[in-house]
């Protein structure tokens, strides 16, 4: 299992997924008053110096996260059934860029609500890097399944 590079891929996308949970992914500086915002996966929060205060919850983002890290991590045990892994990636794939598409609208929203230009971090574009893992992982699934089809017609 932990010898193909389809699981490798795998969990490389859900520790990329898990990274995303924890950290935000976008900053905004309103002018007036140079207020810190960041928006992360639990919704916007000011940032005081050292203090954080929730503003506003985004659960739903949250949610999908946690369905997305959960079924990628599903995957990685399902090595037996390579049909069923073939399916959740893309099933996994989409919902990956569905994530990314609304983890854009988000931030654009929150953007318009306090009149300022995100800054986007290095973990906004994780779905899209762990969409091309599992893209890189379905094909060396595919390769297996190619693989153990063409050794059922030696027999």
């Amino acid at each position: 299992m932990i010898q193909r590079i389809q699981t490798l891929f795998l969990l490389a996308s859900v520790i990329l997924l898990s990274i995303l949970i924890y950290n935000p992914f976008a900053t905004f500086i309103v002018e007036p008053q140079m207020a810190k915002y960041t928006l992360g996966v639990f919704g916007l929060s000011v940032v005081d110096g050292s203090t954080v205060e929730k503003v506003q919850s985004i659960w739903f983002l949250f949610g999908f996260i946690i369905v997305v890290l959960l079924i990628s991590f599903v995957i990685i045990f399902l090595y037996r059934k390579r049909i069923l892994q073939i399916r959740l990636c893309v099933l996994t794939i989409v919902m990956l860029v569905g994530l990314q598409g609304v983890m854009y609208y988000v931030v654009f929203a929150f953007g318009e609500n306090l009149n300022s230009k995100p800054s986007y971090s290095l973990v906004f574009i994780f779905p899209l890097i762990a969409a091309i893992l599992n893209f890189l992982a379905l094909r060396a699934i595919a390769r297996d399944e190619a693989l153990i089809r063409s050794l059922d017609r030696l027999r």
